[in-house]
């Protein structure tokens, strides 16, 4: 409709309310409209122009939006009434209408909105305050939302529907007047679809137009002030909006056409309202197979005779090959499951539909029709098309995902980055991806029974679970450990639920799903744990069984069942040794030992506890024999050596280290996921920036432990240069204080690797199940240990640990050891554990030991030492400070005190070596006291030492002497033996002998 001839309607079809805005007038301008001048330093000239221009602008307005009333209340009212009306529509028609109402409405009010600011600022008006540069995008996005309803109308051959419904309302004089008065030419051959069609679209479409006049005419007055870039950034967004209308409106033509040419099974199977084409083979050739191909805005589509396959673009790329003869006009499309390749029979045919294919799947993806035009700059954007995705999928053809649905991240038609599958039977998976497999870490959820899951969360690789994980079956049951080809493989740790009937619990190895090799198991309902080896699930080769009644066997065993001789030692520490079975019945020749040295050998044929029944020799104890002798039996002389029973551990962290340690088989054997530190790095990666700054920005990035390569001291400070000897001695330091943070770090391999010895070390020797009788094997595990990762923790070691000043061979090995470099940094870690065994191994000695210590306790410092028979030349009477009621004879705890309090520390480290230099201390400390007794250097005789060590160690009262001077002697460097502290430990023992004599608790104490 011209705005300059408004529609003359009859009385009786006047809208309710005129225009509040008259249709000529007269524009006046005030001082307080001239101030605008001052405000933006134009001329008068450019001025004037301004103010002109928003004057033409507001009458521009105003009859735009009386236009657009007359348009809703004289068309588009009756059209929805008849619309309504006729109950045989399609709802997709009765829908499209609606929508185009509902925008037009919007249309209405954004223009009545724009007239009355127009109205209220015209007198004091800046150009600033132009409604056209303050709400420009608001403009914008109402003609888009309208353009795009009116469309969608087109696509559904709306106006075509609407001119047979109300040809005859449109017949009719008056109505047919009012239909003529909104055309823009006289034409009178047009269809009344036609017609309909262009008087939505064409008014509309021309405003847009006329705002572009306007807006070109403000800039060409303010080419060179500053202050015109809001006016050129609104006329390039007008621009672009009358381009999108243009091309849009083109479009929905072309989808329409497309529509009505394809038969009704092919449309039924993939009209949309909104989807619009692209493309098509038949206007641009494009050979595949006999098909046809279409371009959506969203997918392309493969027709096939009367079939279709349909592909969503966030899911497509396209490639064109290498330019070679044969394949020179190829292009290659993927998609998930499916690749193709087209052809076309000249270059730029291949170019154009390159071109558009990857316009269309970019403007798909950030979901933006901009519709740049070929020449335009446009074919420069294709080179942007995301190679890395986020979309959603269904699998059909895949074995492994049929009829599973992805979501996550793509690329090239695989899935590749983070996301989820789930399968229709209630399976899904949770985690990375890597070339269309399940690689890195992931929660796969699969059904195992009406409301039970089965939960793996672990690390995959190449669609199998392979490396650390943890397994929650809906059982109860869980698994921490290793897997390997969706197995569990390696070191593992399975135990039921408390609730199971028959609870359980197995620390060990694991092949191909079955316990096989070196494991701990303990039967928590019967109370039973053995130690041993497994094959196929069941016990086989040398084990032993621990009961929590004290009761232990060792022997050989297969398939469950124990074959062979063995022995068994009771809580009364009798001992047999022969043949018997799993229940414990005695069968065949045996030797029995009881406690009080009593010996039976022939045949036995009775269970054990039940009675002795059997044919043989009976023999008494001879003097010489030491009674004591099977209360200190030792299990595990035949069990499989300390070095050997966790190889499948050791040989899972060597494997990390031959695996080059990069991130995933980091998060693999460290058992979690390194988000952070993973995306750190790959937004490094993905930044425009130069490998040397990559790399630059990684080497200072301290998140995540791929940190412990870096092993150097701070700041990449280098040692000094040192003597050899004292440069051995600085790196030993260095070494302990990094192989201390390492140890205590879970994010260190070395830290991982001593958190897991430490618990199955735990599982195997602690618990209702402890033994004494496993001393021996815990000690020599310990050590072990230290031996294997002493030899693995040179993999770490320090680079400035490896550079010049290096000492001989022979001096690291004698300084830098399992003994003095590793075990003082584990030992604490196993003392707890290790020290009930030797405390329960040495409960008897100790008990003698304490009562020889409450028997001297009763004497005081000089009668002690009269006691002992020390010289009274070394008694430190001095130190006895009496008050008035005193006499020396009463006085405690005085002589001696710096030595005593020196030796109590010993109960206070677990480092061997610590317990050794703190009893040298102590007879440093004896030796000085004496000294200064005797105003005179004194080097302590044997005669001299012992007594006076005796009186230090009762008044220290360490209360299980025994076991500290064992575990020392065990666990203590082996080239320290033969020296000082051999001397003093010797020495030692002979006091701790001394005191649990009978003869001393039975001598009568002086007075």
């Amino acid at each position: 409709m011209d705005p300059s001839c408004p529609v003359q309607r009859a009385d009786s079809e006047r809208l309710p309310q005129e225009s509040r805005f008259p249709v000529n007038w007269d524009t006046s301008f005030s001082n307080s409209a001239l101030s605008s001048k001052e405000v933006l330093n134009l001329g008068p000239e450019v001025k004037e122009k301004c103010q002109r221009e928003a004057a033409y602008l507001f009458k521009l307005e105003q009859s735009f939006k009386n236009s657009l009333t007359d348009l809703k209340a004289l068309i588009l009212r009756p059209l929805v009434k008849a619309e309504i009306s006729d109950q045989k529509t399609r709802p997709q028609l009765k829908e499209a209408l609606r929508v185009l109402e509902e925008s037009l409405e919007a249309l209405c009010n954004q223009s009545e909105e724009h007239c009355l600011h127009l109205a209220d600022t015209l007198d004091t008006l800046t150009l600033k305050e132009l409604y056209l540069l303050k709400n420009t995008q608001c403009l914008k996005e109402v003609y888009i939302w309208y353009f795009t309803a009116f469309t969608n109308y087109v696509v559904l051959s709306g106006f075509e529907h609407i001119a047979k419904q109300t040809s005859d309302y449109w017949k009719k004089k008056k109505n047919k007047t009012i239909l003529k008065g909104f055309q823009l030419d006289s034409a009178s051959n047009i269809s009344l679809s036609v017609s309909l069609h262009r008087i939505f679209h064409e008014p509309i479409r021309f405003q847009v137009q006329k705002y572009i006049d306007i807006l070109r005419k403000l800039s060409w007055g303010l080419k060179k002030n500053p202050e015109s870039k809001p006016i050129t950034d609104a006329l390039a967004t007008f621009i672009d909006l009358d381009k999108w209308i243009r091309q849009t409106l083109d479009v929905a033509t072309l989808t329409k056409t497309l529509w009505n040419s394809l038969g009704s099974k092919l449309t039924d199977l993939l009209f949309l309202p909104e989807r619009r084409l692209r493309e098509d083979s038949k206007n641009i050739p494009l050979s595949f197979a006999d098909g046809r191909l279409l371009l959506f805005d969203d997918s392309l589509v493969i027709i096939q005779g009367s079939d279709s396959s349909s592909y969503k673009l966030d899911v497509l790329w396209v490639e064109t090959p290498v330019d070679t003869s044969s394949e020179r006009n190829q292009l290659k499309i993927f998609v998930p499951e499916e690749e193709f390749i087209f052809n076309t029979q000249e270059t730029q045919e291949k170019i154009v539909w390159f071109w558009k294919l990857n316009q269309a799947v970019r403007q798909h993806l950030a979901g933006k029709l901009d519709f740049p035009l070929w020449g335009e700059g446009g074919g420069e954007n294709s080179c942007n098309v995301p190679d890395c995705r986020f979309a959603s999928y269904a699998f059909i053809n895949s074995p492994r995902f049929k009829d599973a649905v992805y979501e996550g991240d793509w690329y090239w038609g695989k899935p590749q980055g983070s996301g989820i599958m789930k399968w229709p039977d209630g399976r899904n998976y949770a985690g990375h991806y890597e070339d269309g497999q399940e690689h890195g870490f992931g929660v796969y959820v699969t059904p195992g029974g009406p409301d039970i899951f089965d939960c793996y969360k672990c690390h995959w690789k190449r669609g199998k679970m392979h490396g650390y994980g943890i397994c929650e079956y809906g059982n109860g049951m869980i698994y921490k450990g290793y897997f390997q080809d969706n197995q569990r493989h390696g070191f593992g740790i399975l135990h039921s639920s408390r609730l199971e009937k028959l609870p359980f619990k197995y620390v060990g190895h694991w092949v191909n799903d079955q316990k096989t090799g070196y494991g701990i198991f303990d039967d928590l309902d019967r109370g039973e744990r053995y130690i041993g080896t497994w094959l196929e699930d069941c016990k086989h080769g040398n084990g032993i069984v621990i009961t929590q009644s004290a009761l232990s066997y060792e022997g050989t065993f297969q398939c469950n069942k124990i074959v062979g001789p063995g022995t068994i030692l009771s809580e009364d520490d009798s001992a047999y040794e022969g043949e018997f079975t799993e229940e414990l019945i005695l069968t065949g020749k045996g030797k029995l030992t009881f406690s009080n040295g009593y010996i039976i050998e022939g045949l036995f044929s009775n269970k054990w506890g039940s009675g002795l029944r059997t044919n043989g020799i009976f023999s008494k104890p001879t003097e010489e024999l030491d009674l004591s002798i099977t209360s200190k039996l030792q299990l595990g002389s035949h069990i499989i050596p300390s070095k050997d029973r966790w190889r499948g551990i050791y040989d899972q962290f060597r494997d990390f280290l031959n695996s080059g340690s990069d991130e995933t088989s980091v998060e693999s054997f460290l058992g979690f996921y390194l988000e952070n530190s993973r995306e750190q790095r790959k937004i490094l990666k993905n930044r425009m920036a130069t490998t040397t700054e990559v790399e630059t920005a990684m080497e200072h990035s301290t998140e995540g432990p791929i940190d412990f390569l870096s092993c150097d001291g701070p700041n990449g400070a280098t040692a000094e240069k040192l003597a050899p000897n004292q440069c051995n001695l600085a790196k030993g330091q260095q070494l302990k204080e990094y192989l201390s943070k390492a140890f205590e770090s879970s994010h260190h391999p070395l830290g991982k690797l001593l958190q897991t010895l430490i618990l199955v070390f735990q599982d195997t020797y602690s618990g209702i199940c402890m033994c004494k009788r496993l001393l021996s094997m815990a000690q020599q595990e310990v050590v072990s240990h230290a031996k294997e990762l002493f030899e693995l923790a040179s993999y770490f070691l320090p680079i400035s640990l490896e550079e010049e000043h290096s000492p001989p061979e022979d001096t690291i090995r004698n300084d830098l050891n399992a003994y003095t470099v590793i075990l003082p940094l584990i030992l604490p870690r196993f003392y707890p554990d290790l020290f009930m065994l030797y405390m329960l191994y040495h409960e008897a000695e100790d008990s003698l030991y304490w009562k020889g210590i409450l028997h001297l306790e009763l004497l005081s410092d000089t009668k002690l030492l009269e006691f002992l028979e020390v010289q009274k030349n070394l008694w430190p009477l001095q130190d006895l400070h009496l008050t008035n009621n005193q006499r020396m004879s009463i006085v405690k705890d005085v002589c001696f005190t710096s030595a005593i309090l020196c030796f109590q520390k010993i109960s206070t480290t677990a480092d061997p070596q610590d317990k050794l230099d703190t009893i040298m201390k102590t007879y440093h400390e004896i030796e000085s006291t004496v000294t200064r007794v005797l105003e005179r250097e004194y080097n302590l005789p044997m005669d001299d030492l012992l007594p006076l060590l005796v009186y230090v160690v009762c008044r220290a009262r360490i209360l299980h002497l025994g076991a500290e001077l064992h575990l020392i002697r065990d666990m203590m460097d082996p080239s320290t033996e033969g020296g000082m502290n051999d001397f003093l430990l010797t020495a030692l023992d002979s006091c701790y002998q001394h005191i649990q004599k009978e003869e001393l608790r039975s001598r009568r104490l002086p007075r």
